[in-house]
């Protein structure tokens, strides 16, 4: 490689035969690159967008629902509408539907949250310089000039070996802004900024895909624009890589949220986050339960990442996704005891389009995975599989039902018999039932959100639970939209604007330049 001088020489005298001397080009590996990209643009952006689609179509979003996901689907609707409107057996039937996937994942976040006040193991010892493997940091970008200069500045605190490490902007082609703004901060030589082509979907997973191509490290990890990682998360990450069995093929830092005081709904976006990664996801891993990735802070093989095809391209909560897609490859996912701080939206109108792509997402997911139960069983085992379905149901159909549930339960308890059932021993067991499961369901919600702001030494929150119910109000209308979403653009992704908050715990400012 970089042969020099004579080196140079001495290669172009062994061309053989010798009619291909004057074809042969001495290039960098940036201008090489540049080239390969305009030669074959047409074969790397398909290979980008449908690739998994096309290779492995029941494992991408890009298909929909099949013809039997459809009937299931219009059928549990029709038996809903019917059940609320003239009860009986149906919607007894209905309701043990929903109160079965429910119950299953509270016991799954009860046994996560539980799992993790056991002794965690030791880190992995450090390793020294010249053991690090190279690392590429991949970051997809997409109307970000705000937060360009605080981006480059957390990117330079993070101690890794220079020459060990590429750092990769994937860029829209036709974002200017963020070009511009990313070329002002005197980018390092191990830096590039990755002009992604226009074309469809206009995703973040189609950005990484882009990037993955270019990706030279043997380790690889996201990034989004607001990050703030932990100076030694990579260290951390190649530790820990170094130290787990082959399987391991990713692992996910925590995240946290550093703009908590900027209004109620970012203390309450701290107490999910916190609840999230550093409670239940460490718990998942404990328990070998596939983990839904966060959509930043994912430390892969790149080898590995790019043997499963990368990200779907037309997931838009490709994160999610990407966990249970590794698990049924025969791949497990990790936690690292390494914080990324970010920022939460801390209005309405950046929140709601927000969250809404997110309830489309895992609406996607829960399509994609439940295509073939069977063939999903058989990659991942029976319990794991009855685990992961009813956790994507719960995500999905507990905000969609949850509020109309707990108002049933609410209103039978006051008005109703729900407390004193005096019809049939059938009614009683019933009662008992969703008695026990609206408590349990409750505590499943309170314990995780309790360890973390143990934890993360969030109890200045604490009063702010007291708006929960207005939250979860909140997340239902999100999921209702992000259904009729699911219908009329399945494929958008809502950008969500950063830069904004001007209450952050943490700033990263640039190094002193000598």
């Amino acid at each position: 490689m970089a042969p020099r001088g004579a080196a140079v020489r001495l290669l172009l005298e062994h061309v053989t035969p010798q009619s291909h001397r004057d074809r042969i080009y001495i290039a960098c590996p940036s201008m090489f690159a540049a080239i390969v990209r305009f030669s074959f643009n047409g074969a790397i952006m398909d290979t980008v967008s449908e690739k998994l689609a096309r290779e492995e179509p029941d494992l991408s979003a890009r298909s929909g629902a099949n013809r039997a996901q459809k009937l299931v689907a219009g059928f549990l609707a029709l038996a809903g509408v019917a059940g609320v409107l003239f009860g009986g057996p149906l919607w007894s039937t209905v309701c043990a539907a929903f109160g079965f996937c429910m119950f299953l994942a509270v016991v799954l976040r009860l046994q996560a949250a539980v799992s993790t006040c056991a002794r965690a193991a030791l880190p992995a010892p450090v390793l020294s310089d010249a053991d690090l493997p190279t690392y590429t940091i991949l970051i997809a970008l997409y109307r970000e000039a705000a937060v360009a200069p605080r981006l480059v500045a957390a990117l330079a605190a993070i101690d890794y070996p220079v020459v060990k490490l590429q750092i990769i902007f994937a860029l829209e082609a036709d974002d200017h802004a963020t070009q511009d703004a990313l070329q002002a901060q005197a980018l390092p030589p191990h830096a590039s900024l990755l002009l992604v082509p226009e074309g469809k979907p206009r995703t973040k997973p189609r950005a990484l895909n882009y990037g993955l191509l270019a990706a030279r490290g043997s380790l690889l990890v996201i990034f989004d624009a607001e990050d703030q990682p932990e100076p030694d998360q990579l260290r951390k990450g190649a530790a820990a890589f170094a130290a787990a069995p082959s399987n391991v093929a990713c692992l996910q830092a925590s995240l946290s949220i550093d703009n908590l005081r900027d209004s109620w709904l970012t203390r309450l976006f701290a107490l999910d986050y916190s609840g999230l990664f550093d409670v239940f996801n460490p718990g998942l891993a404990r328990l070998d339960v596939p983990v839904p990735l966060g959509g930043t802070s994912n430390h892969f093989r790149t080898d590995i990442l790019r043997r499963i095809g990368g990200w779907d391209a037309w997931n838009v909560t490709e994160d999610a996704d990407l966990g249970l897609r590794l698990a049924r490859f025969g791949f497990s996912t990790q936690v690292i005891d390494s914080t990324t701080w970010e920022e939460a939206p801390a209005t309405l109108r950046h929140w709601f389009p927000q969250r809404r792509r997110w309830m489309k997402g895992w609406m996607q997911t829960l399509v994609t995975h439940t295509r073939q139960p069977r063939r999903l069983a058989r990659e991942i085992g029976w319990m794991r599989a009855v685990l992961v379905i009813a956790t994507l149901g719960a995500n999905t159909l507990g905000p969609l039902i949850g509020p109309i549930f707990m108002a049933y339960v609410t209103f039978d308890a006051i008005a109703g018999d729900l407390l004193s059932p005096q019809k049939s021993v059938s009614q009683a067991i019933a009662s008992t039932c969703w008695i026990m499961l609206a408590t349990t369901g409750l505590v499943s919600l309170i314990l995780p959100t309790a360890l973390a702001m143990s934890r993360r030494g969030l109890w200045s929150s604490a009063f702010f639970l007291l708006a929960r119910p207005f939250h979860w109000a909140l997340m239902s209308a999100a999921a209702w939209s992000a259904l009729f979403d699911l219908f009329r653009r399945p494929f958008h992704w809502a950008k969500t604007e950063h830069g904004i908050s001007q209450n952050k715990l943490r700033k990263f400012h640039p190094p002193k330049r000598a």
